[in-house]
Order: structure tokens, then C-alpha cells, then sequence
């Protein structure tokens, strides 16, 4: 499970241009799955959290370090009806 790191989820290129969060829909959470958690630790030291961002063309998810830096983007379309 190779991760990269990112200074913002824009830099990861698996964001749409048109994409845009909505107002108070972010998402956060503790890394719950230990290996998980000791390999983006093992990465860069730190607190590490689970992100779920809402916007409006679909959701973010991704893993925020403290500092800012994220890793693990990616991208899920939201589905038209």
C-alpha cells in the first residue's frame, strides 16, 4: 500500500479542477486500522486522521498528518440520477 504525500489534496492531481468543498461538510476522524496508522506514522511522525470532505461534484477521502500534509487521495464521484 504505497502512500504519497502531498501538501494539499489539490497537489495529489486526483481532484477535479471544478471541485469544490461544501461549507460544514468535512469529516474527522482517528486512524482506526493499526497497520494503517503505523505506516503513514512511518511516513512522516505524528497525528494522523481519516478526512471525508463533501463537495459538490463528489466527496474527498484522504489521511491529514497535523502539519497539513495529506496522503492517500482519493476522489469518489458523486453518482447522477
Amino acid at each position: 500500500m504505497p502512500l504519497h504525500l502531498y501538501p494539499n489534496i489539490r497537489a495529489s492531481g486526483s481532484i477535479p479542477e471544478e471541485w469544490k468543498p461544501n461549507r460544514g461538510g468535512t469529516i474527522k476522524y482517528r486512524v482506526r486500522k493499526p497497520d494503517v496508522r503505523s505506516y503513514l506514522r512511518s511516513l512522516l511522525p505524528g497525528r494522523w486522521r481519516k478526512v471525508i470532505k463533501e463537495g459538490n461534484i463528489g466527496d474527498a477521502h484522504y489521511f491529514e498528518h497535523e502539519s497539513g500534509k495529506v496522503a492517500g487521495v482519493k476522489f469518489v464521484p458523486r453518482e447522477r440520477f
